[in-house]
């Protein structure tokens, strides 16, 4: 009789369980929630389309209508700040950066998942964007003290940079204090040469289509020398002595081409005047300087 009794208890339990379960479960399906959140988007990257964003965080008020089971996770909508990226999602039309309503709508539901259903007002989320600008830069060359010259040489041609300048694109805020450079390498140079180098890199977001830039340079053994050329005047031939510094390859290959002698009447005797013609050449004297008529 006893464990008639007690079975019957069991079955009493079973079914109250049971019944709870079934009330449980129906009163849980028929629950709907819904919750209103503020949401930052904010786009990882600040340069897509040919626009640059000036704010890459934009807010969007947002409904969420979630039921049955997944009423009860709403905790999770506790973080509201998503982070996209822009490549993938901000569209542009020349001169404006925004997101349509199904990319807000796809970004969500990767992030929250697709069992909820959100709304907000409007079909589009605009980002404060401004187009990238072009601009000519100067390439400035770092540590120029690299290059060294044998002892006895002189530039005839100090080091320069062959483009000086080079065409950038990037945001106005960042290209206005941007400066494109190349580092020279430690070296010793001698004679008319010319290498090339890859300028250093670029900052985010700014771009050019150059990519090497050549340093030019002219370097060489520094001498003196005394030449003679002719002055002619009339049927008159007059010799004119010249003392040079300059580079020895020019110096000692030719005395031709590198001077040029000229001569201005004034009243009654003839003013020499000589001009250097080769680069780094450098007058010291010459004699005569004035020939009576």
């Amino acid at each position: 009789m006893t464990k008639i009794s007690s079975n019957k208890a069991l079955e009493a339990l079973l079914f109250i369980g049971f019944a709870f379960a079934v009330w449980l479960t129906m009163r849980i399906s028929n629950t709907e929630v819904t919750r209103q959140i503020n949401v930052e988007l904010i786009a990882t990257g600040r340069s897509v389309n040919g626009l640059w964003l000036e704010d890459s965080t934009q807010e969007v008020n947002v409904i969420i209508e979630a039921s049955g089971l997944n009423a009860l996770f709403m905790s999770r909508f506790n973080n509201r700040m998503i982070a996209f990226d822009s490549d993938d999602y901000i569209r542009g039309n020349g001169t404006s950066a925004f997101l349509l309503d199904t990319d807000i709508q796809t970004i969500l539901h990767q992030e929250y998942g697709r069992e909820y259903n959100f709304y907000w007002s409007g079909d589009s989320l605009f980002y404060p964007s401004s187009s990238l600008v072009q601009k000519t830069l100067p390439v400035v060359l770092l540590s120029q003290e690299n290059i060294s010259i044998p002892e006895g040489h002189r530039w005839i041609q100090k080091p320069e940079v062959v483009p000086d300048s080079i065409i950038c694109v990037g945001p106005e805020e960042l290209i206005r204090r941007f400066k494109p450079t190349i580092t020279a390498p430690t070296m010793n140079w001698s004679g008319k040469d010319q290498i090339e180098l890859s300028l250093n890199k670029f900052p985010r977001y700014i771009s050019t289509k150059t990519n090497w830039i050549s340093i030019n340079a002219n370097a060489d053994t520094w001498t003196e020398n005394k030449i003679r050329v002719i002055l002619r005047y009339q049927s008159e031939d007059i010799p004119v002595e010249i003392w040079l510094s300059g580079p020895m390859d020019v110096i000692s290959n030719s005395t031709n081409n590198i001077v040029q002698a000229n001569w201005t009447k004034e009243g009654s005797r003839l003013r020499v005047d000589i001009k250097a013609l080769a680069d780094g050449l450098k007058i010291l004297n010459y004699e005569p300087k004035y020939i009576a008529l």
